[in-house]
């Protein structure tokens, strides 16, 4: 039986989230970036891979962020089985679509998750002990490929927002979509052809895209108003009458979350982690990753009168309410502790 209080944790981390920073922490892990060593590009991706992988240091427990890390640490048990050591333990936090991808990788995704990378993670994926998801949707996927047990604990909204959304008061009446997110499985292209549908029914109705990287010629659709990145969101949740995650694949975006915690409505499809947390609002806020369906649900929302919005609001910010840091850390210790019995 593993005791936390004993073991040598190392947090094998890509780019940590706020979250996932703070789940170490709570934890008193140490910190190791994965791709420590030999950065530059003129190195094989492969060579890069084996030398960060041999030269992570001796833990009992490697807490892996993601998918990135997982060949790395991997590299490292089947390097330390033969030493006279207690063996190492994986414990992978499954925070990104890494498993999402292996199960079924959208055609627009699969510059970024071809065949190669999909099987270099199902061989890596051997090699974990034990995992906690941050969605119930998550440890669904991974279960395919992870034969140790998967425990799930979700990430929080930052203490600073949290305090700030907590005091809004978002004006529903007008038919204000908005969404926030960069990157191709946010599926923001399926939000807008979903809003040309919607605006040619309602032509009072706007969308507002918050992230970099989409293309300038979308501000060219009527009602459409690309931002980019924005230092702060809260004007956008304060006159945003509902929040819309359109997302092909998406374990747990806390955007989503702060979008009920400002009291907005919010909708996100089926291959989205926070569905768990959106069905409270009633199962007609969680439709299929499809620009039809997205449209009727925005369309069967916007025909509801200020009332009934208003009531939604109360039941979003009522449902939100846990998603603070000392809860949900709280919530992953106990989580990993016990874990840690289990391998």
């Amino acid at each position: 039986m593993a005791d936390i209080s004993r073991s040598q944790v190392l947090f094998v981390y890509y780019n940590p989230h706020p979250s996932h920073k703070a789940f170490a922490e709570s934890i008193k892990a140490d910190f190791w970036s994965y791709n420590r060593y030999i950065k530059r590009n003129i190195y094989p991706k492969m060579i890069k891979i084996f030398v960060n992988g041999a030269l992570i240091p001796d833990y009992d427990v490697y807490l892996t962020e993601g998918g990135a890390p997982l060949i790395p640490v991997a590299i490292k048990k089947l390097a330390s089985i033969n030493k006279s050591r207690k063996a190492l333990k994986n414990v992978n936090l499954i925070s990104d679509h890494t498993f999402i991808m292996m199960e079924h990788t959208p055609p627009e995704m699969r510059g970024q998750y071809g065949s190669s990378t999909n099987f270099a993670h199902k061989f890596a994926s051997k090699y974990i002990d034990g995992a906690i998801a941050v969605s119930n949707f998550a440890k669904e996927t991974a279960e395919l490929f992870v034969d140790g047990p998967i425990r799930v604990a979700h990430p929080f909204i930052e203490e600073d927002l949290y305090q700030r959304l907590s005091s809004l008061a978002p004006k529903l009446q007008k038919n204000i979509v908005m969404s926030v997110g960069s990157g191709t499985y946010k599926g923001m292209d399926i939000l807008l052809d979903a809003f040309k549908k919607v605006r040619n029914e309602v032509p009072d109705s706007e969308l507002y895209i918050i992230g970099g990287g989409h293309p300038e010629r979308w501000n060219e659709t009527k009602g459409v108003h690309v931002e980019g990145h924005v230092s702060d969101l809260i004007p956008y949740f304060n006159s945003a009458s509902l929040f819309v995650q359109s997302s092909r694949a998406d374990t747990f975006p806390v955007s989503s979350l702060e979008s009920l915690r400002a009291g907005v409505p919010t909708m996100v499809t089926d291959k989205t982690g926070t569905k768990e947390v959106v069905s409270e609002l009633g199962t007609e806020f969680v439709r299929r990753v499809d620009e039809g369906d997205i449209a009727e649900g925005i369309l069967r929302y916007f025909d509801l009168e200020e009332e009934k919005r208003l009531a939604l609001s109360n039941k979003a910010k009522i449902i939100s309410k846990k998603f603070n840091k000392a809860e949900m850390c709280h919530r992953f210790k106990s989580e990993f502790e016990a874990l840690l019995n289990e391998i």
